[in-house]
């Protein structure tokens, strides 16, 4: 008797919790229906049956809190410097770059105007930055809604659209994916928005057949693709699934298809030769099988966004899908439906995989399949709940244990893709103290650029570019011509901040450089080189000392600037030779003495700014090798040219015929007040 007793106030405890977590879990309903015994399949109903709008609020606001989360609190990456350096162009600008680049120029440009809203500081560095994703992430949820709800009538199944849509909404709120990059300035959550905004039109204007709605697709298709090119196949799945769903429509769907086309055309015009010559620059052997199925299982774990539980996540998702394929068949319950997402993501996995062997595999290039990942969960999750309200909870709760190790920590530190410490304000610092207002900084990438001018100042220099490192190699003379050559008659002096130096594409830039205008400065910090150069004058003198430093290194002519004023610039260009070779690397000195012997300021380096060491020389070749020299601001005399050769390693200066161990060149006029003159 006191078992019978037990036994049955445990089962009507356990009742109410059931209750409450549903009441939780899926909104609020009146106070009679647990007065009543119902049946199973009416009870599963009438909880289906609240009104979704406060739920959906609910998640809305969720996503936002967890979007809005320690926003500002990680340091800007190298991409969203990128984005933020290339926004600052104007619109021609960014449309030939982004032809260069692996992503076309919509986000550009719609974070170009993001960017113009506001001018407080904290709107400047740090919201206006990363806002504009957490508010496409946002507006993703309530699309994610009315998607589910579309996608399961367009299928004949509209009675379990709400329950679809809601939880769509749900899984969209707290997928890792679409979480991580709702909080990066890049265009990976707008792509994500416009996706699934496009596929709403397209399921809601074959299930009414509005002009007006498949406008909207038409548009909103448009955008995506020009926001991001991988999206293309998402939408190739959508438009197939829509076919053999409505084959009826095949009319509509074939015209707005062909507006798309003729909507992309002139982008695929202007951006696809300098596409094919990258990809081709880049394009190896052939996939090995094990590649391709390597490069596939990566795409299934980057497209859970498993990066923060491991495999197990994966495998949760999948035993999932699994049950409810299971269930569905066992209810007999149509899945053609299941097309729609399992053809968007199949295809993005395809596509990415086989676009890894001409760029490179990133599990971000996958977001566009995000969405379609979300519908393909809310339909297994609701499949359980059908079967029972226990297993359609134990479905909502393995799902929130699989992604909240992700979603607790990994999302908020950002370490995806990233290798090694970038501090995204090294630059800005560096060059703070060392510049003028005057000056002109140029970047051989955007995203160290994009950095800089976040933290820019008005009494901080202006910068400009050339590009010479990835992810877009421009062309170089077009470069020099249109900015390099410009500036240097407009600055007196030109920073050049050279991500990895020398190296690859950036040592033609540097050969220029050192031939045209007049190193003063440079210093290495971590990664990138520092260089400081003087740009020409008009007030040159030419002499030809021809004068031999021990017996093999000819020092044949010298131009140097006759007149110069305080805190201004003085040239020097000298050109050697050998007369035999030599077999140590001398450095070149070139100092700025006063009359009474007081050093006031040299340049020292390897010859050609480091380019072509002694040792290199063959015997007659001539050696064009340019010094920049600034004068200090407290100077007001005339000062003496000395140019000479010393071994490093020991300091010992090289000696002419007569023993003295450098050349007196000739007197540099310092004029009070007379600005040298430019080119």
């Amino acid at each position: 008797m006191i078992k019978h007793i037990i036994v049955t106030v445990l089962m009507r405890r356990l009742t109410d919790i059931r209750k409450i977590l549903s009441l939780l879990l899926f909104g609020f309903t009146k106070r009679s229906d647990y007065t009543h015994r119902q049946s199973v399949d009416k009870m599963r109903d009438r909880y289906w049956e609240c009104p979704s709008r406060p739920l959906l609020l609910t998640l809305i606001l969720v996503a936002f809190a967890l979007r809005m989360y320690r926003l500002a609190q990680p340091p800007l990456s190298w991409d969203e410097g990128w984005s933020i350096g290339l926004s600052t162009l104007s619109w021609a600008e960014i449309n030939r770059i982004t032809a260069l680049d692996v992503h076309p120029p919509l986000y550009y440009d719609v974070f170009k105007l993001w960017l113009s809203l506001g001018q407080h500081e904290l709107w400047i560095r740090f919201l206006s930055v990363r806002f504009l994703s957490v508010i496409a992430g946002v507006v993703t949820v309530p699309i994610a809604y009315a998607t589910g709800r579309i996608w399961t009538r367009t299928a004949g199944v509209g009675e379990r659209g709400e329950q679809v849509g809601v939880l769509a909404a749900f899984v969209t709120t707290l997928s890792p994916f679409l979480l991580y990059y709702s909080q990066v300035a890049r265009m990976f959550s707008l792509c994500a928005g416009l996706s699934l905004l496009a596929t709403y039109f397209l399921l809601k204007a074959i299930d009414t057949d509005r002009f007006s709605l498949y406008a909207a697709f038409v548009l909103s298709a448009t955008a995506a693709m020009y926001t991001f090119y991988y999206t293309a196949f998402a939408l190739i799945a959508v438009f197939v699934y829509a076919l053999l769903i409505r084959p009826g429509r095949s009319r509509a769907l074939l015209i707005s298809a062909s507006v798309i086309a003729l909507l992309y055309v002139p982008w695929l015009w202007y951006a696809v030769p300098p596409m094919l010559e990258r990809v081709g620059s880049r394009t190896g052997s052939a996939f090995s099988g094990a590649d391709t199925l390597r490069l596939l299982a990566d795409g299934v774990f980057g497209l859970v966004f498993a990066y923060g539980a491991g495999w197990i996540a994966v495998y949760v998702i999948l035993l999932l899908l699994i049950a409810a394929v299971f269930l569905a068949w066992r209810r007999q319950q149509s899945m053609r439906y299941l097309m729609l997402p399992l053809l968007a993501i199949v295809l993005s996995l395809v596509a990415v995989s086989v676009g890894a062997k001409a760029h490179m595999f990133a599990a971000r290039y996958l977001i566009s399949a995000s969405p379609f990942l979300a519908l393909l969960i809310a339909w297994a999750i609701d499949v359980c709940w059908q079967r029972t309200r226990w297993l359609g909870v134990l479905g909502l709760l393995l799902l929130v244990a699989s992604t909240f190790p992700t979603v607790a920590h990994y999302v908020y530190v950002k370490s995806y893709e990233v290798s090694g410490a970038f501090d995204p304000q090294a630059n800005y610092r560096y060059l703070q103290d060392k510049t003028a207002t005057d000056d002109v900084v140029f970047f051989n990438v955007l995203s160290l650029a994009g950095h800089y001018e976040r933290l820019r100042t008005v009494d901080d220099p202006a910068w400009s570019y050339v590009l010479r490192w990835d992810p877009v190699i421009e062309p170089l003379e077009p470069a020099l011509t249109d900015r390099v050559q410009p500036a240097a008659t407009r600055h007196r002096r030109l920073w050049f901040v050279l991500y990895k130096g020398t190296v690859a594409a950036n040592l033609p830039l540097k050969e220029w450089l050192d031939l045209n205008l007049f190193p003063a400065f440079g210093q290495w910090r971590d990664d990138t080189l520092y260089l400081q150069y003087l740009s020409p004058t008009t007030q040159e003198m030419q002499r030809e000392p021809r004068l031999t430093f021990d017996n093999r290194i000819l020092l044949q002519a010298v131009a140097f600037t006759s007149h110069t004023q305080a805190d201004d610039r003085v040239t020097v260009r000298l050109t050697w030779s050998s007369t035999k070779e030599i077999a140590h690397s001398y450095k070149v000195f070139v100092h700025l003495y006063t009359t009474d012997g007081r050093l006031v300021t040299q340049h020292d380096s390897v010859p050609v700014n480091e380019l072509r060491p002694t040792w290199s020389w063959q015997p007659g070749e001539e050696i064009i090798d340019n010094h920049g020299l600034w004068v200090p601001a407290d100077v007001s005399e005339s000062l003496r040219l000395v140019v000479g050769l010393y071994d490093p390693e020991s300091n010992t200066r090289l000696t002419l015929p007569d023993g003295s161990d450098h050349a007196d060149v000739g007197v540099i006029e310092v004029v009070p007040g007379a600005v040298s003159s430019l080119n």
